[in-house]
């Protein structure tokens, strides 16, 4: 089966601090979703949690069909083309090291913010929250008229 997974880091400056959500989807239904305040002052390593989070929810859950899909096509290089000197850069080698598990297929691509709306109302909706990554079996109310 082939899961396509959304995520989003969100950033909020006035608070300075982070959040990020995803949701997994299988035939445009939903599978399982994800979000958590990080509190990390920086979007891009906000999306680069995000996919994190997101990988392994699908591979501890022995989902190895994922496309994932995020907004940032930086978040994309860098991982792609790892940069030691990256202040990160310890998150990109966990990234790696989850892509270089036994997927049957695993892809990260680029998706446009109006197709990725359900994810950002999910990790905005965290950036009040006190951390830890929660995860929801079935969709939060605030998002279920978007998937």
């Amino acid at each position: 089966m082939s899961y396509k997974l959304c995520v989003k880091g969100v950033f909020d400056r006035s608070q300075m601090r982070a959040s990020v959500g995803g949701i997994m989807k299988h035939n445009g239904r939903w599978v399982r979703g994800f979000g958590s305040m990080i509190g990390l002052p920086n979007p891009q390593t906000a999306e680069l949690w995000a996919i994190y989070y997101g990988l392994r929810m699908a591979w501890e859950r022995e989902m190895t069909f994922v496309v994932v899909f995020t907004e940032r096509r930086d978040a994309i290089d860098l991982i792609n083309n790892p940069d030691p000197a990256y202040p990160m850069a310890a998150l990109i080698e966990m990234i790696t090291m989850l892509k270089g598990e036994a997927w049957c297929h695993m892809d990260i691509q680029h998706i446009h913010a109006d197709a990725n709306v359900a994810a950002n109302v999910l990790a905005t909706g965290c950036l009040d929250g006190e951390g830890g990554l929660k995860e929801f079996a079935e969709p939060p109310h605030s998002i279920i008229h978007l998937i």
